[in-house]
């Protein structure tokens, strides 16, 4: 099946899979965060030993990503639709979780005394650092005593890395101009190379740690399928092969990223098939989930302290669902609905192609 025809919104169940990928990352951080228990596997890291589901599920998200947001500027070629509508994409949401977190989380987790949390102006850090991208984990009072200790929400940090690679993109469009749309493929396959370095060249100030050095190629690879989106195609040849691939090369240094695009192929494909597009959702919900899942577990576990896992995950999972449908009612699609109302305006007043 061409990839270009995947991208029609009505030819791909997306919203599914990424609300997936991000009840993903609760499993993920579950034993970690709730102190483990027995009977009790990672879905993925029982299996792959160099990863789990929770740091697979972000490099998918990535993936994504980079297909989604790439196509996107490939459609429009507006720097103005391009950053207003990734501000208000991310910005409301993440400043009215930051604001719960802070106001209605914070006084009631803490164990300081509220007048001295509140007179903290830590909790006023926590929001600023956050919201430039610059990760704050801690609030003056909370959870100290959990396993995973003082961190409020650990999710928040894959944020910066996800905006840096919008920036990239849009910068390399910016200087390509109008030129064919194919000579983005020269930066992106730039960045693809560099990963399966052993040594990297132009990504090494990202260090060894693979949750972090491996998420600008997941994003490439999106990249990548959206520009040759008319002359790629994805089937499930596509995906087995991929991961024969993976195990023809299993002792490989570069190996986890042959298993992270195995995987992303295996999300695209799966979202194209007959049966998952049938399970459409009305609203996708996977953002809000991803920013609430991190600080629904630490409080979980602030309540309930160790229990068993599952009862740990399906709980945090069924509280991160309700909490992002209010989210996504409230903050993200009527915020969502301003973008595209200002993009317009200023076209209106401004007629100039931006």
């Amino acid at each position: 099946m061409n990839i270009a025809f995947i991208l029609n919104k009505n030819n791909n169940n997306l919203d599914l899979i990424r609300i997936f990928l991000a009840c993903l990352v609760i499993v993920g951080h579950s034993p970690i965060l709730n102190g483990g228990s027995d009977f009790w596997i990672d879905p993925i890291g029982e299996f792959f030993s160099f990863t789990y589901s929770g740091a697979l599920a972000v490099k998918i998200f990535f993936f994504v990503s980079g297909l989604l947001v790439t196509s996107s500027w490939l459609n429009n070629r507006s720097t103005l639709y391009f950053v207003v509508s990734r501000f208000f994409r991310l910005m409301p949401a993440l400043l009215f979780v930051l604001l719960i977190t802070v106001f209605v989380f914070g006084p009631i987790v803490t164990t300081l005394p509220w007048k001295e949390y509140f007179s903290n102006l830590d909790n006023f850090r926590y929001i600023w650092k956050n919201l430039i991208f610059s990760t704050d984990y801690s609030l003056p009072g909370l959870f100290a005593e959990n396993p995973y200790k003082n961190a409020v929400n650990g999710s928040l940090w894959s944020l910066n890395t996800e905006v840096a690679c919008y920036i990239v993109l849009l910068g390399t469009c910016l200087l390509l101009g109008n030129k064919n749309k194919y000579y983005l493929n020269i930066p992106i396959a730039i960045i693809i190379i560099d990963s399966f370095l052993p040594s990297r060249i132009f990504l090494n100030f990202l260090g060894d740690n693979p949750e972090l050095n491996l998420l600008p190629a997941s994003f490439a690879l999106g990249a990548l399928y959206a520009v040759n989106a008319d002359k790629l195609v994805m089937n499930f040849k596509i995906v087995l092969g991929f991961f024969l691939l993976y195990y023809a090369f299993s002792n490989a240094a570069f190996a986890q990223l042959i298993f992270v695009f195995a995987s992303c192929n295996l999300a695209l494909y799966l979202a194209s098939t007959k049966f998952v597009i049938k399970l459409k959702p009305k609203k996708d919900i996977s953002y809000g989930i991803y920013l609430w899942g991190f600080l629904v577990q630490q409080t979980i576990v602030h309540y309930t302290g160790n229990i068993y896992v599952g009862l740990h995950c399906l709980l945090a999972i069924v509280m991160s669902i309700l909490l992002a449908l209010l989210t996504n009612i409230l903050v993200e699609k009527p915020f969502i609905n301003l973008g595209k109302s200002t993009i317009n305006s200023i076209r209106k007043r401004f007629p100039v192609s931006v």
